[in-house]
C-alpha cells in the first residue's frame, strides 16, 4: 500500500523555511498550538492533491499576485514547495510555481490516481449545517468543495468536480445553440452525481450512524441525500435539483404570495442536494425531522456529517493508497463522544491510513492511549520566538520522565512518573473502581489501593509492582515531596520507579466481550446420581483479560447473573461477584471431571458457539 514516508514543505503558509514531516509510512497524530502551523500541513496535503484537478495545476498557490496564493511572506527562498514522498515506492508528488507535477525518483512519470484522500476539518462541518433556521439544507456547496473533487466518475475518468469546472468555466455554443456536446456534459454530470448520492451515500451513511455513532438510548436515523431530476422532485419544493441550462424559475411576492415565474434567458442553475432525516421510533413508525439543523444538537449533527463523509469510503475494500485527512474536527464535541469517532478511525486504520491533526492536548493523550505505538507516529508542534514552526516527537509519560533523568531534571521527572502512574492505573481498573464512595475521582494513593485489591481479586497472582508503587508513593510519585529530599538517592529511587512503571506498562489490558454477553457450560455429577447440569451466565460489569509477560492470562473479577438448569429444569436468576475461573473451578470440583478442567476451553459463547479461549 503506497504510503506517505515525509512531507517537505518550503515558504508555505505557516513555514518559511524548510520544514520536513518524517512518517516512514505510518498513521499520524500531530499536536500543535494554534498557530503553530498544524493546519498549514493539512492544508499542504490539501492542495497537492487537489492540484491535478485545477486548470492551472495549482500554481495559484505560489503565485503572490493571485488572491489565493499561500506562500509565505517572509519565505526568501525561490523555490517555494510541497513535496510528498512515498516509502517503497518510486513516486513523488511536488505542487511549486510551475504547478502539480510527479515524478519518479530520477526520471518523470506519472502517479497513479487512485492515491487519494478524504479531507475533513471542522469548516467542513461548520458548513455541512450552517444554515438558517428558514432555509432547507443544500448540501451541494459542501460536495462540490469537498467532496464530489475527490470522487471519480467511472464512466468518464474524470472527477466529478473537474466535471463541474468544466462544465460552469463556460458556456459552449454552436452558432446560436447551445452544444449537444456541452448538454451531454452536464447529463453526464447530473448522472454521476445521482450515482454518489444513491449508491453510496444513502446505502451506507445510515449504517455508520447507527452502528458507529448513534447513542445507545436514541432511536437509529434513516439518512438520504436527494439529488432528483427536477420533474421528480417533491411535490412544493421551489428548488431545482439537477443542474440544467434553460429558462430557470424566479420567485416574486406580491400581495405577501409568493409567485413562481419563468426566467426571460437560459443560464445554469444552482443544484441542490437536500438531506432528509428520519427517527426510527419503539412503536416501529418513521418520523421525519423536517429541520435537521435545527432538532438536533451539535454532537448529533456533527456525527451525521460524518457518517455522510464516511459512507463514500470503501471499508470493505479500500483502493490502494487511500488515506484520511483530519484537522480538528472534533473541537465542539465532548470526549464520550469524540470517542465513538476515535473507536470508528482506529477500526479503519489498518485500511486507510490516518493523518489526524488537534490543538486540544487532553484529546490529543487519549487518542494517543488508544493506539498502538508500532502503527503510529506521535508529533508536537510548536512555534519558537522567531515565529518559526519546529517540531518533536511526542513521547508517552514514562519516556519523557526518561529523558529528564538523563537531563538531571528529577522533580520534572519525578512529575511525569506520577502522571504515568495514574494513566496506567485508570488503564488497569474498572471505571467503576476509580471513583470513591462519594463518587469523587480517586487521587493515586486510592488508585494503586485499588489496583492491588483488583489484582488479587482477579487472580493475578504477582501483585509486586503495585506494592513497589505503593512505596514510591511519598517521595517519588507525590509533587510535594521533593525539597528537602537527598538528591543521589532521589536520583536512584526516581530510576527504579521508572523501571517498576515500565513493568507495568508491560501488563497488557484489553476489553473481554461485552457487558450482556451470555455464556454457558455444561457439567455432569459423579456416580450413582448422575446429573446434568447447564450453567448461563450474563455478564453484567467490565470484565478485562489481564496478561503479564510470560504468564498465562487472567479474566477479571466482576458481577454475574446465572441460572443453573438441572437435568433441563430452569433454575430461578442468582447473582456472584466472581471470577468466571473461579465460578467454574467450583462446580467443576463438584462434577464428575470428565469435562476439561480449564475454564477458557469448557466456557462457551453463546451467540458464536465458540469456547471463551477464542476471545483472548
Amino acid at each position: 500500500m503506497p504510503a506517505i514516508e515525509k512531507i517537505q514543505i518550503t515558504g508555505f503558509k505557516a513555514f518559511p523555511n524548510d520544514f520536513e514531516l518524517v512518517l516512514d509510512g505510518k498513521n499520524l497524530l500531530m499536536y500543535g498550538e494554534n498557530g503553530s502551523g498544524k493546519s498549514s500541513i493539512y492544508y499542504a496535503l490539501h492542495c497537492i492533491f487537489q492540484a491535478p484537478l485545477k486548470s492551472d495545476a495549482g500554481k495559484k498557490y505560489f503565485d503572490v499576485t493571485n488572491e489565493q496564493h499561500l506562500k509565505n511572506i517572509d519565505n526568501l527562498v525561490a523555490d517555494s514547495k510541497v513535496r510528498i514522498i512515498f516509502k517503497d515506492y518510486p513516486f513523488v508528488y511536488q505542487l511549486d510555481k510551475n504547478g502539480y507535477n510527479t515524478e519518479l525518483l530520477g526520471g518523470g512519470h506519472p502517479l497513479p490516481a487512485h492515491i487519494n484522500g478524504c479531507f475533513v476539518n471542522h469548516q467542513f462541518l461548520f458548513h455541512f449545517f450552517n444554515f438558517r433556521n428558514s432555509e432547507k439544507i443544500n448540501l451541494f456547496p459542501v460536495f462540490i468543495k469537498d467532496i464530489l473533487p475527490f470522487c471519480k466518475d467511472a464512466a468518464s475518468g474524470f472527477h466529478i468536480g473537474e466535471m463541474y469546472d468544466k462544465i460552469t468555466s463556460s458556456i459552449v455554443k454552436n452558432r446560436r445553440r447551445i452544444s449537444s456536446a456541452y448538454l451531454t456534459d452536464i447529463d453526464n454530470f447530473n448522472r454521476a452525481v445521482k450515482k454518489v448520492v444513491e449508491e453510496e451515500v444513502n446505502i451506507y451513511a445510515s449504517d455508520i450512524y447507527n452502528k458507529y455513532f448513534k447513542d445507545a438510548q436514541s432511536p437509529k436515523l434513516q439518512i438520504r441525500l436527494r439529488y432528483d431530476s427536477n420533474s421528480e422532485k417533491p411535490v412544493g419544493d421551489h428548488n431545482e435539483y439537477w443542474l440544467k441550462y434553460d429558462r430557470g424559475i424566479e420567485y416574486t411576492r406580491e400581495n405577501n404570495i409568493l409567485k413562481e415565474h419563468i426566467s426571460s434567458y437560459k443560464k445554469l442553475n444552482k443544484p441542490f442536494i437536500g438531506l432528509e432525516i428520519s427517527e426510527e421510533m419503539a412503536d416501529g413508525s418513521v418520523r421525519p425531522i423536517g429541520k435537521p439543523h435545527v432538532f438536533f444538537n451539535e454532537a448529533k449533527l456533527t456525527a451525521i456529517a460524518l457518517s455522510v463523509r464516511f459512507s463514500l469510503l470503501n471499508i470493505d475494500k479500500p483502493p490502494d493508497g487511500r488515506f484520511l485527512a483530519l484537522d480538528d474536527m472534533l473541537i465542539s464535541l465532548d470526549m464520550s463522544n469524540r470517542a465513538k469517532v476515535v473507536n470508528f478511525l482506529l477500526g479503519i486504520s489498518d485500511k486507510y491510513k490516518i493523518y489526524l491533526f488537534t490543538h486540544d492536548r487532553a484529546f490529543f493523550e487519549y487518542f494517543k492511549h488508544k493506539t498502538k505505538k508500532d502503527n503510529w507516529v506521535y508529533k508536537e508542534l510548536y512555534m519558537d520566538d522567531y515565529k518559526v514552526p519546529y517540531q518533536r516527537v511526542s513521547e508517552d509519560y514514562i519516556e519523557e520522565a526518561a529523558h529528564f533523568i538523563k537531563q538531571h531534571k528529577y522533580e520534572i521527572a519525578g512529575n511525569l512518573l506520577r502522571k504515568a502512574a495514574e494513566m496506567l492505573s485508570k488503564n488497569f481498573l474498572p471505571k467503576k473502581m476509580q471513583i470513591s464512595k462519594d463518587y469523587s475521582n480517586l487521587d493515586l494513593n486510592g488508585l494503586l489501593i485499588q489496583c492491588k485489591k483488583f489484582a488479587r481479586e482477579s487472580g493475578v497472582e504477582d501483585i509486586h509492582i503495585f506494592e513497589e508503587l505503593d512505596g514510591f508513593r511519598k517521595f517519588i510519585l507525590n509533587p510535594a515531596s521533593h525539597d528537602s529530599y537527598d538528591v543521589i538517592k532521589y536520583r536512584y529511587e526516581v530510576e527504579e520507579c521508572l523501571h517498576t512503571l515500565r513493568l507495568f506498562r508491560s501488563i497488557d489490558v484489553s476489553p473481554f466481550l461485552e457487558k450482556g454477553a451470555q455464556l454457558y457450560f455444561e457439567l455432569s455429577t459423579p456416580l450413582p446420581e448422575i446429573c446434568s447440569y447447564r450453567f448461563e451466565i450474563t455478564l453484567c460489569d467490565e470484565f478485562k483479560i489481564i496478561r503479564q509477560p510470560g504468564k498465562d492470562p487472567v479474566i477479571s473479577k466482576g458481577m454475574i447473573n446465572f441460572k443453573v438448569f438441572e437435568n433441563g429444569s430452569e433454575g430461578v436468576i442468582e447473582h456472584d461477584n466472581t471470577t468466571l475461573k473461579r465460578f467454574y473451578d467450583n462446580n467443576y470440583m463438584r462434577s464428575d471431571k470428565i469435562k476439561d478442567s480449564d475454564f477458557f476451553n469448557s466456557i462457551v459463547e453463546l451467540k458464536s458457539g465458540n469456547p471463551i479461549r477464542s476471545f483472548l
